[in-house]
């Protein structure tokens, strides 16, 4: 048998080890017997992943079998697959693992960690820089580096994103022609995820004008104002989760450590960010947000969900300076 334990979050950098792993393991002329992909969602069961583990290969010497997310397996599942997965394992089987999210303390992968090999999937700033820069030669076009860079601020970290708009920018170029910041300001917006942290940025800056233009902006290509109101949730949850951490811990690093999928840059951030905010602050802003979401769901008389969105940015950034 063989373990892999691919780490990271990128689906992206998964598939592409899966897909050479597929073809160097598995007979195109079997495959349908001899590969098996299962998502570990809290609803899969440690005997229904037992059973997958124990098939033996058909026909042939290698089966492979892919685990995709076991970091949402239940704490049963997980802790029972810790003990048998090992006694279940058929011979000849090639197993993948991908972990989907924060793995400390998740049974079933601390298990599989001391028998498997663990593959970095993760690439860092630079690393991406060569694979968009390689994807460019490839279809033989050439990016300029602020192209580049301007691509990775507006999409973010997403490789299969940030690839999809690549070749859409690359494509829509003559040839002999050179991707420019221009043609990607001009194809590529900003996505939603790297729009609503610049919003609340600017939340944070108290910076009302910015805020409400990328609210616009989002709410005119389609985003829902529920997803929206959720991700400020998140953004004040994160404020107060913070500074409560602080208190107790009082160092950036360790409240890093103490939050799920938490970077240190990024406590670090929340930390000068809260300089902005009181604890009144944050009340009154989980005040207005209930307040809004209530209303957008036709509570208390309903309201426009963009007007309400937009009293509700107003809100958040029309606190008073925190004395110090």
């Amino acid at each position: 048998m063989e373990i892999l334990l691919l780490n990271g979050d990128d689906d992206y950098l998964h598939e592409l080890v899966t897909k050479k792993l597929d073809s160097l393991y598995v007979d195109p002329d079997f495959r349908d017997f001899n590969f098996r992909k299962m998502d570990c969602n809290r609803s899969v069961t440690a005997g229904a992943l037992n059973a997958v583990l124990s098939e033996l290969p058909t026909l042939v010497d290698r089966r492979l079998v892919v685990l995709q997310r076991v970091s949402q397996l239940g704490k049963s599942a997980s802790q029972q697959l810790a003990e048998s997965w090992e006694h279940n394992l058929a011979p000849g089987t090639v197993l993948v693992v991908t972990a989907g999210g924060r793995i400390k303390g998740e049974p079933f992968w601390e298990s599989l960690s001391k028998k498997g090999l663990l593959v970095d999937c993760r690439l860092a700033d630079s690393e991406v820089d060569v694979l968009l820069k390689s994807f460019c030669r490839q279809r033989k076009r050439k990016a300029s580096p602020q192209a580049i860079s301007l691509l990775r601020e507006r999409v973010g970290t997403n490789l299969r994103s940030l690839l999809s708009h690549l070749e859409r920018s690359l494509l829509s170029l003559s040839e002999g022609e050179s991707l420019t910041p221009e043609v990607v300001e001009k194809l590529v917006p900003f996505s939603a995820e790297v729009a609503m942290w610049k919003m609340t940025s600017a939340i944070g800056k108290r910076n009302h004008r910015e805020a409400l233009s990328i609210l616009d902006r989002q709410l005119d290509r389609g985003e829902q104002p529920g997803s929206i109101m959720g991700y400020l949730n998140s953004y004040l949850t994160s404020l107060t989760q913070v500074r409560g951490l602080m208190k107790i811990h009082g160092n950036v690093a360790e409240v890093a450590r103490a939050i799920p999928r938490k970077k240190e840059y990024q406590v670090k951030k929340t930390v000068e960010e809260l300089r902005t905010w009181s604890a009144k602050d944050l009340t009154d802003g989980f005040d207005a947000l209930t307040r809004a979401d209530f209303k957008s769901k036709g509570g208390d008389g309903g309201g426009d969900p963009k007007l309400l969105l937009q009293m509700l940015v107003l809100k958040l950034c029309s606190r008073k300076r925190v004395s110090r």
